[in-house]
């Protein structure tokens, strides 16, 4: 639309009937019309009427899609409205009646209220023609607005005509809607009109009777009873009237009772086969209530929907006060172990997780759930918990699985498969369960391995698949976990499969590295040719996998190039021949990407020979993506694979590639099979040693080496100006390595392929190409680029040594390329501002914490461990030149004996301070080996003695010890205002204190359950050792009586037969006063509840008062302690006990009941006067504390009011 008329403009600018009237007869039919839409928006009655009166102004103009009458009635100007009605503006150009209920403006204080205007608006737009019965866009009318949102129209409109049966596109009508509790007046009048009651809507089949019931607003049903002529009817679920009201019930309600007096059954079911009594829900109240009534008609309490949950399991799968409703169930005889129709009791239901889970699983066992039960499956929840543990949240899995092992579930019993809870942990396994804790050097898994489940280390099920078997085919570290809890490793499943046939099976390199170098330390290589129940050896599987890595290092071992395969199972194939099953064997691997956000989850498959699974992460692609061509970039080491380089690698092995008439040649199998890059690769082999490919000419086989016989030709005309980097990537996902390598060639000297170079050799170096790297990376004119060119568009790459490095899968061959070569700086050190490729959506924190650092080499990398082939590149890297004493370095024994070897020097500190033996604590072996290359323990005494208390390492401290630390005079340093360990790294409350071992480890961030019971056998051995519980740690007090008042732990130091309850600290106070300080906290209660898996936790939590757990001032006096002493301020205990603040109530009874028995046994206490003149009774009264006042009430001592 064309801008309007500047005069017209001005004078509705400055609001100037005379200009307008002026400006009127030069104007334009559009200036007009957009002036009258501005004048109907602002109610500008006067500007309107002139404008209406020239008859080139039309009274229906439009201006943004809405008409002139539209704006107006939206606005809620009735002068307006009448104006245009009065000049033939035609209603039914109103979009949606319903605009004029909700105006489009907000409402001035001189405005009518639009329930006040509203009759004669709708008396002018029925005038002006307007169709009540009009449908918006969702095929509501006017009178289902009114209904919905409660407006004061509805009655105006249903006598105005207003349709009341009108449905909407979900097919409700305007009494769908309709709120009773709001409009019982209104509810009538739609009656009066012709409503119905029993229209059913689309999208639930619920007649407006049922909403009725659904809202809980059917009352006694009086309203309804003329106008229902059948009570029975249901909702597209089934659901009756019952159902519906059940769900909805409120405290006094008489629609139950009134419905069932209709002949309405409690055992009628929905579609779902739930009763009504099924439905019951909401608060203890209104539950109650509900059940009472439905039990007395005769509802039964143990009646089962399809599922085969009673009311009690579906009680237990809500979240909202269960424990009150369970027991009040149990009461009217719900049966509390109950089962469902696939066995599981509400033992087995998912508890939800932290606090509450762990409250739940406590209730249950509390009111008489059986732990043992299994359900169908013979799955017992800790069969359940055990399965998922890959995937836990928090600590609350492993309470769960140690609370119910102590309840005395077996963790040797087997399901009816065979399968016990070890095995199913091992089923499927993520980075999360190896995460470090804040109980010193045990990860997550460890907890539950030690709570019992390794009992069922070598447990097989039905098939002979044993715990370890599954890790074989999916963990690396939950391998190397079991191998040191005494798996046996030479055991075989059913079908005579080794753990070598599994990990090369799945293409586990580092396993099958792992497994070799443990054979050979056990004697027992001869199982790298063991065969199994097919005939088939390691080698063969590994063929079959397309893992050139594994392959490689079978060869390594002593693996049988040659080795056939029994006649009677496949023709005596041999591993060179079993190249051609891997097409079919890359069609069982899911397509996936490989993104560190992904917590490294992976289910274990590929146990069996029968089995068709891999293994897999969750995020699989779809299946379109499988395709190469449809595909952008390599996502995981799948697309690595390489059998081309396995055909090579075992010809040069002395594979023959002769055959035996009587059998199909090797390219006839081939062919056969499929693929075009096997076929390609043999003939190529074949041609080198002799060998003619096919006797006769094959059309099957000439049609499969098409591609590579022409593919270079048609590179070299794409590469000819431009290097697409997608061109490349479905190239390598093709595995059309000679073709791209040729193709780029051909242009080799051009810019283009130049500056495209350094950007595809990251890739190259990243995911293992050994052969293309180092063919790609001869092109390259500048030899410099090796240790970090720039890509195409100027950023700077990472050095290639320190991508080759990142790679799970042993990448040390591309290593020794970059390094002998290309003559790589093998120092060279990550700095900020390089472009990691490719780049990362979001990272992992456990993908952050192996990620490079400033500063890192590829050493530091290596030396940090995680995978078997690490190891062999750190030495690798030492005998090339590398650096050990750049800066950073901890993790594995070998990799630390190698880099000592190499002259590493173990006094370095790290960047923040920290000395090689610090970070050294958590590993006892590391440790001595240090020391034996000369590490000095005296530079670092303090730090290594309290990371060590930090670790809760009791052999550690053993250590120490005995290499003369002095528990008494080793105290924690602290660094600027903060202590440097990660349990009291942020304690700025221990102003002026001098924290010793004792100290430290008695203090209450270590008295909570994950840590107190390590932290206490480390407190008994420093004891045994002559550590000196009565120490000074500060000006006024001693370890002791800190410990007994701050709620540290006290249970070691009980234990010890003379200890001197009176003796006294700087401020007179024996460990009775001290205790009598210690507010809410019990003897044996813990201080806090310190998450299990976070080592510097952002909040810990105050854990409850446990019921019945006396006072540690109480546990004194029962030991002896003088209750009458007094300390130098004049304080008794009763002065301090009454002042405290206690707010649980299992807290406070204790309190009360310590309060009492104090008054009882001394009533003198009440009238001792401190050195501030106050006796207790009157620090109470001043402090407010009724409960001490109440307390000493029940002494039987009588007080004055205040």
């Amino acid at each position: 639309m064309s801008n309007e008329n500047p005069t017209i403009q001005a004078a509705c600018a400055s609001n100037s009937l005379e200009s307008l009237k002026n400006a009127i007869p030069t104007a334009s039919t559009e200036e007009l019309n957009s002036a009258l839409c501005d004048s109907c928006a602002s109610g500008n009655v006067s500007f309107a009427k002139a404008l209406l009166e020239c008859p080139r102004t039309d009274a229906n103009a439009v201006k943004d899609g809405m008409t002139t009458l539209f704006i107006a009635v939206s606005h809620c100007y009735l002068d307006v409205v009448k104006l245009l009605v009065d000049h033939g503006a035609d209603a039914p150009h109103i979009y949606t009646p319903p605009c004029f209920l909700r105006p489009r403006r907000e409402r001035q204080k001189s405005d009518p209220l639009p329930s006040e205007i509203f009759p004669e608006l709708l008396s002018l737009l029925l005038r002006a023609g307007c169709d009540l019965n009009a449908r918006d866009p969702t095929g509501r009318t006017v009178l289902h607005e009114s209904v919905l949102l409660n407006l004061p129209y509805t009655k105006l409109l249903i006598q105005s005509g207003a349709d009341v049966n009108v449905v909407d596109d979900s097919g409700s009508t305007p009494l769908h809607l309709l709120d009773l509790n709001k409009s019982e007046d209104i509810f009538q009048l739609f009656l009066n009109h012709g409503a119905k009651l029993d229209v059913k809507r689309i999208s639930d089949g619920r007649s407006p009777l049922q909403c009725f019931a659904v809202g809980g607003q059917l009352g006694d049903l009086s309203l309804f009873r003329p106008h229902v002529s059948s009570w029975n009817e249901t909702d597209a679920k089934g659901n009756t009237l019952l159902h519906l009201a059940v769900k909805s019930h409120r405290p006094g309600s008489q629609t139950i009772l009134e419905l069932l007096k209709l002949g309405l059954r409690v055992d009628q079911r929905n579609l779902k086969g739930k009763l009504p009594l099924h439905m019951v829900d909401g608060p203890m109240e209104w539950f109650e209530e509900a059940v009472d009534i439905l039990l007395a008609a005769g509802a039964d309490i143990e009646g089962k929907d399809n599922q085969g949950f009673t009311l009690l399991a579906y009680t237990m799968q809500r979240a909202v006060d269960h424990e009150r409703k369970i027991t009040y169930l149990i009461k009217r005889g719900a049966n509390v172990n109950t089962q469902n129709y696939k066995g599981n009791g509400v033992i087995h239901y998912e508890r939800g997780n932290g606090r509450r889970g762990i409250e739940a699983l406590e209730f249950l066992l509390s009111i008489g759930v059986n732990p043992n039960m299994a359900n169908y499956e013979g799955n017992t929840v800790l069969h359940r918990l055990a399965a998922d543990f890959a995937s836990f949240s928090d600590e609350s899995e492993i309470y769960f699985i140690q609370k119910l092992l102590d309840a005395g579930l077996s963790p040797t019993q087997a399901n009816f498969k065979g399968q016990t809870p070890l095995y199913l942990l091992c089923h499927q396994v993520s980075e999360y369960m190896f995460l470090p804790t804040v109980a010193g050097d045990r990860r997550a898994i460890d907890f539950v391995l030690d709570a019992g489940l390794i009992e069922a280390l070598e447990i097989a099920d039905h098939d002979g698949i044993r715990p370890i078997h599954l890790a074989a085919s999916c963990s690396e570290t939950l391998v190397a976990r079991l191998i040191d809890l005494g798996a046996d490793t030479t055991a075989v499943t059913g079908d005579g499969r080794n753990l070598l046939h599994i990990a090369s099976t799945a293409r586990q390199v580092n396993i099958v590295g792992l497994l070799l170098e443990h054979y050979t330390s056990i004697n027992q290589l001869l199982l790298v040719n063991k065969r199994c129940n097919n005939g088939r050896t390691p080698l063969h599987d590994a063929c079959r996998s397309g893992r050139l890595e594994t392959v490689s290092l079978l060869l390594e071992f002593g693996a049988d190039v040659n080795a056939e395969v029994e006649a009677k199972f496949s023709r005596g194939k041999t591993p060179l021949l079993v190249c051609c099953e891997y097409a079919k064997e890359e069609q069982r691997w899911p397509v996936y990407l490989e993104l560190p956000a992904l917590d490294g989850r992976v289910s274990a498959a590929g146990i069996l020979s029968k089995d068709e699974k891999r293994p897999n992460l969750p995020q699989v692609m779809d299946k379109v993506s499988r395709d190469p061509i449809r595909r952008l970039e390599v996502t995981s080491e799948n697309d690595t694979t390489n059998v081309t380089g396995i055909l090579r690698t075992l010809v040069a092995h002395g594979a023959t590639l002769t055959y035996e008439q009587s059998r199909m040649s090797p390219m006839a199998e081939a062919v056969f099979s499929g693929s075009e890059e096997l076929v390609s690769e043999l003939g190529r082999l074949m041609e080198q040693h002799g060998l003619e490919p096919m006797r006769f000419p094959d059309f099957e086989h000439m049609y499969l080496t098409l591609t590579s016989r022409h593919l270079p030709d048609i590179l070299g005309v794409c590469f000819s100006e431009f290097v697409s980097d997608h061109t490349v990537a479905r190239l390598l996902l093709l595995r059309q390595y000679n073709a791209l390598a040729e193709g780029l060639e051909k242009h080799a000297d051009a810019a283009h392929v130049q500056t495209a170079l350094p950007g595809i050799l990251v890739n190259l170096a990243k995911w293992g190409y050994t052969d293309l790297f180092k063919r790609l990376g001869n092109l390259l004119a500048d030899p410099s680029w090796i240790n970090g060119g720039v890509n195409r568009f100027n950023k700077r790459l990472m050095p290639y040594l320190l991508i080759a490095a990142e790679r799970k899968v042993p990448n040390l061959d591309v290593i020794k390329v970059i390094v002998e070569h290309f003559k790589a700086d093998i120092n060279l050190q990550f700095q900020p501002g390089i472009e990691i490729r490719p780049k990362l959506p979001f990272q992992s924190t456990i993908w952050l914490r192996r990620a490079y650092k400033p500063g890192e080499s590829a050493l530091h990398y290596f030396a940090k461990g995680g995978q078997w082939w690490h190891t062999k590149a750190v030495r690798y890297l030492l005998q090339h030149g590398a650096d050990p004493n750049l800066q950073k370095s901890h993790q594995r024994k070998e990799i630390i004996k190698i880099l000592l070897e190499a002259g590493a020097d173990p006094n370095i500190p790290s960047h923040n301070g920290c000395s090689p033996l610090s970070l050294a604590t958590y590993d006892i072996n590391i440790f001595r080996l240090l020391l034996e290359n000369g590490a000095y323990l005296e530079i670092c005494t303090s730090r290594v003695m309290f990371t060590t208390l930090e670790n809760l390492n009791l052999g550690m401290l053993s250590l120490l010890l005995e290499n003369g630390i002095d528990c008494n005079t080793t105290t924690l340093q602290k660094e600027g205002n903060i202590w440097y360990t990660q349990r009291f790294h942020d304690d700025r409350n221990l102003t002026n204190f001098t924290l010793h071992p004792l100290h430290y480890l008695s203090m209450p961030k270590f008295n909570e359950s994950n840590a107190r019971d390590r932290a206490i056998k480390l407190i008994q051995h420093l004891l045994q050792q002559g550590a000196d519980p009565f120490r000074a740690c500060s000006d006024e007090t001693t370890i002791l009586h800190h410990i007994f008042e701050h709620g540290g732990t006290i249970q070691p130091f009980l234990e010890i037969l003379d200890l001197d309850l009176e003796r006294r600290d700087a401020q007179g106070r024996t460990l009775l006063l001290a205790a009598s300080r210690c507010e809410d906290l019990g003897t044996n209660s813990f201080a806090v509840m310190y998450p299990l898996l976070e080592p510097v936790p952002e909040y810990i939590r105050i854990v409850d008062y446990p019921e019945g757990d006396i006072t540690r001032v109480m546990t004194l006096y029962n030991r002896g302690a003088d209750i009458t002493a007094v300390d130098h301020a004049g304080n008794n205990a009763l002065h301090y006990l009454v002042a405290g603040n206690c707010d649980s109530f299992a807290g406070q009874k204790q309190y009360r009941q310590t309060v009492e028995t104090f008054v009882r046994k001394a009533p003198e206490l009440l009238h001792q006067v401190n050195k501030e003149g106050k006796t207790p009774v009157d620090i109470a009264r001043s402090a407010g504390k009724k409960w001490a006042l109440e307390a000493i009430r029940n002494a039987g001592v009588e007080i004055e009011e205040a």
